[in-house]
């Protein structure tokens, strides 16, 4: 969780910081305990992780010390060996993340609208168009 808070707030900043923090205790009571979650070490402390519901990356996140060093595309590519398909949801306002799905391979899929916010996401999918 301090993985995620540290890089979510600053990296989001189109949502407010309470928006995130009332969005902590869904996160870790409910939706990382039935992910399939792979994490990235550097001496000891966790730095960055990946988070898969189904075929949904669920949270992929790096500590902001620890960005730009290749964790998320590494973490990426580990999920792709394991699926087929890989579907994200990314805040349409999120233009970094976007950037970063875009290179690794993910084309826009579809528009939807993220219920707590209201706020639009952008659904992006990686893998064989037929699959779902």
């Amino acid at each position: 969780m301090r993985v995620w808070i540290a890089s979510t707030v600053p990296g989001q900043s189109f949502l407010p910081e309470e928006f995130w923090l009332g969005q902590e205790r869904e996160i870790r009571e409910e939706l990382m305990p039935v992910a399939e979650t792979w994490i990235v070490e550097e001496e000891g402390e966790i730095v960055a992780f990946i988070a898969l519901l189904g075929h949904l990356i669920g949270g992929l996140f790096t500590h902001p010390d620890h960005q730009g060093k290749g964790h998320g595309r590494r973490l990426v590519a580990h999920a792709q060996r394991c699926s087929d398909l890989l579907l994200v949801e990314v805040f349409e306002a999120n233009v970094r993340a976007i950037g970063f799905y875009r290179r690794c391979g993910f084309v826009e899929h579809e528009r939807i609208v993220e219920e707590a916010s209201g706020l639009p996401l952008l659904v992006m999918r990686l893998g064989h168009q037929g699959a779902t």
